[in-house]
């Protein structure tokens, strides 16, 4: 039996990192792993709230992650769990310390890219000063963590039909408030992309429904609003993934997003024309797309919200995380030693 210690479990954004885990537990008992959170464990699994934080300079956050990893009493492995494709913080962290594995969410599927500077290690907000000019050297220690930010919903499946009285949901925020990340004002780029596309939107005939900046709209409205249209617009936020993507599907509505294919991740959903629409970062083809979608209405309906329920249920389930996990765990010299 390998004992995995969930440390700082409450803290932060680390449950929503462990909630998988936590939800396949008995399943990987069942294939020698435990999941525990006392002091008795082969390997502490360490979530990014534990050891960066964005509310201070990056060097300061690396530096006071470092120390708290040094002060780890036994063998390690480090989980990446935002949803997000960038590095910035977490790696230099790991790039510093005895982890066994560092554990990604979601990667960029060219590690290549990330030698390159993005705005904030975000390669969908354009050129920038962060980049991981040794990703060689640290890549072989750095893994898929077997589920994503749309792994931590379990959704329903309602009833649904063709007729829907919007054309398309712009049901999103932005505007509402500044975010920093490390003291780097990051929201401009969120709010950026956002408001491109109500612009592009402003003046067609389509018949949308949109969040107005600010306005906070009651969550069963919000959910309603969704329901009834025939398009949800999903753009890319502070990372790619979002819970709105599975949300669509449950609504029967056909999700429109900037195209993902760059994207590594386990599971992953996303396929143009199967079980979304792709389009370009910029929005600048999003017309074309909308239009490909109403024309085609129930057609393509029927075809990407089967498709992305149908993957969603045959892939987000906790026996293929356990067996990820056991995979990944395995592969550790300390367990085929043991194992020998």
């Amino acid at each position: 039996m390998i004992k995995i210690k969930l440390v700082e479990l409450d803290k932060h954004r680390n449950e929503i990192a462990f909630r998988p885990y936590i939800g396949a537990q008995n399943i990987l008992q069942d294939i020698g792993i435990e999941l525990t959170t006392d002091n008795s464990y082969d390997y502490a699994l360490v979530a990014q709230a534990s050891y960066i934080d964005k509310t201070i300079p990056l060097q300061e956050s690396i530096e006071n992650g470092i120390d708290y990893l040094s002060r780890i009493t036994g063998d390690y492995i480090m989980l990446d769990g935002q949803d997000s494709t960038s590095m910035i913080g977490t790696i230099d962290v790991f790039r510093h310390s005895n982890a066994k594995l560092f554990l990604k969410n979601t990667l960029l599927s060219d590690w290549d890219l990330y030698k390159q500077g993005w705005a904030s290690g975000r390669m969908y907000w354009g050129k920038g000063d962060y980049s991981v000019p040794d990703i060689n050297n640290l890549k072989d220690k750095i893994k898929l963590s077997g589920t994503n930010w749309v792994g931590t919903i379990k959704p329903k499946w309602l009833n649904h039909n063709s007729d829907k009285k919007h054309d398309v949901a712009c049901m999103f925020s932005w505007g509402d408030v500044q975010n920093y990340e490390y003291e780097y004002l990051t929201s401009t780029y969120y709010d950026d992309h956002r408001r491109t596309l109500l612009e592009r939107l402003e003046n067609t005939n389509y018949n949308t429904i949109r969040r107005e900046k600010g306005i906070k709209i009651p969550q069963q409205q919000f959910y309603q609003n969704m329901f009834d249209s025939k398009i949800v617009m999903a753009p890319i936020g502070y990372g790619e993934m979002a819970v709105r993507d599975i949300e669509a599907a449950s609504f029967g509505s056909v999700l429109i997003k900037p195209d993902m294919s760059y994207i590594s991740s386990v599971p992953f959903l996303y396929e143009d024309k199967e079980t979304y629409i792709a389009c370009k970062y910029d929005w600048s083809d999003v017309e074309e797309k909308i239009d490909y979608v109403l024309s085609n209405w129930k057609e393509v309906q029927e075809k990407l919200t089967y498709n992305m329920r149908t993957r969603f249920d045959e892939q987000y389930s906790n026996e293929k995380l356990a067996i990820h996990m056991y995979n990944i765990l395995s592969n550790l010299d300390e367990v085929k030693s043991e194992n020998d």
